[in-house]
């Protein structure tokens, strides 16, 4: 699993729109940036996604 990069913190979040932060970090799911949440709260469309880390 590969760190995120410095520059992706505060870049939002291609689900929700939100800006990614150190409290809720960014991941990537298919090739896109989403909050670490999304794929932890059950009801979730990315809920259990595998991820990648930048």
């Amino acid at each position: 699993m590969r760190l995120p990069r410095k520059n992706e913190t505060g870049k939002p979040c291609q689900a929700c729109g939100h800006p990614t932060n150190p409290g809720d970090p960014a991941v990537y799911v298919d090739g896109a940036r989403i909050h670490k949440s999304h794929t932890t709260t059950p009801g979730n469309g990315f809920y259990g996604a595998k991820t990648k880390r930048r």
